[in-house]
């Protein structure tokens, strides 16, 4: 009975007194290290979702790193039961393994429902030790540009095809644990150029640029309702690469190689941040899942700590997640054909051959 009882008071989100004593756990599975922003982003909103579940369920963010993100959707697909209590946090450093089709993807989407998703910003940015202070001078520069990244067919995939569009000798050092990790290698200097997501850039890197440290060169910007990459609201002050492309190439972008750049780009931070729950779990507790995500959400607090640690995106719930996330399989042939032959000439990546 009080299993059964504990259903019904997530399926209907009744107040705190529901139970009598006993918590379940719901497991939120980051997959990745603390201080990246797939965990700033969880940690953000797990209080919020426990301060809905009240004393019926207790809410626990679970870090499970390994694999540049698959190995925590690998045990999510795998090794948890499909019972609505273990939920999954998506970025593009394990959707694009994913959509590229790599044989160590265990974990299909189609076999997850959306619950709560945002998108987020990403900021490039240089050590102030180089001189560097402007796209023009970031293209202009003879300087040894050193870059640290997690894997080409993750989320890097995304700073590693505007380098290229913008022209720049980076050298790329692939293979940190996570981005976490690659932005200790820039503070300790063993990098001088980085990127962060949204939330771990004003966590993290706002106060280098504070201190004078560390340089915001770019965004990597924003779709529009026209499908042309603009500056990113968050940081409207910074150009987005669609700016910096005119800058250095001096005309605009087009190609294969920009569409290939448009379609990752919604992949990779249109679509970033999303919670999933098993697609069989049962429908009430989805649902449940669903109302508690949408008033947290709604939270006047939840709304004020967004702004500040997250940037002040929108969320998208339920269906909606699904929606923003079948935008990111609409890549042109071309510029798939495009991005294989860019990963595998420049980082040596060697995928499943393609029917379609």
């Amino acid at each position: 009975m009080r299993f059964r009882s504990l259903w019904l008071c997530l399926a209907v989100l009744v107040t705190p007194a529901c139970g009598d004593g006993g918590h379940e756990t719901l497991e939120i599975i980051v997959p990745f290290r603390e201080g990246g922003g797939s965990d700033q982003w969880a940690r953000a909103l797990a209080p919020f979702l426990q301060r809905q579940f009240g004393d019926s369920l207790v809410v626990q963010v679970v870090n499970i790193p390994g694999a540049s993100g698959l190995q925590g959707g690998n045990v999510f697909a795998l090794r948890r039961a499909p019972d609505g209590r273990s939920l999954f946090v998506s970025s593009g450093s394990n959707v694009f393994p994913a959509l590229l089709g790599e044989p160590a993807v265990r974990y299909d989407f189609d076999d997850f429902r959306g619950i709560v998703g945002s998108p987020v910003g990403g900021v490039v940015y240089a050590s102030a030790e180089l001189g560097i202070g402007s796209v023009e001078e970031l293209c202009e520069t003879e300087a040894l540009l050193v870059y640290g990244g997690v894997s080409p067919t993750g989320l890097d995939m995304v700073p590693l095809l505007a380098f290229e569009l913008l022209g720049l000798d980076v050298l790329e050092i692939l293979g940190y644990s996570g981005k976490g990790a690659a932005r200790v290698a820039f503070e300790q200097g063993e990098t001088n150029l980085d990127y962060q997501t949204s939330p771990a850039y004003l966590a993290n890197v706002l106060p280098l640029v504070e201190e004078g440290t560390a340089v915001p060169l770019f965004t990597f910007g924003m779709l529009d309702g026209a499908g042309r990459v603009v500056r990113d609201p968050v940081f409207p002050e910074l150009p987005s690469l669609a700016d910096a492309y005119r800058t250095c190439r001096g005309t605009g972008p087009s190609g294969a190689s920009w569409d290939a750049y448009r379609s990752v780009l919604v992949a990779g931070f249109g679509a970033q941040k999303n919670l999933w729950v098993h697609r069989d779990a049962p429908d009430g507790r989805v649902q449940g899942l669903i109302r508690a995500a949408t008033a947290a959400v709604a939270d006047p607090d939840f709304l004020e700590l967004a702004e500040r640690l997250l940037g002040g995106y929108r969320f998208y719930l339920g269906e909606q997640v699904e929606e923003n996330f079948a935008a990111t399989s609409r890549m042109p042939r071309e510029a798939t054909l495009w991005l294989v032959d860019f990963l595998t000439r420049e980082h040596g990546v060697r995928l499943p051959e393609r029917t379609d």
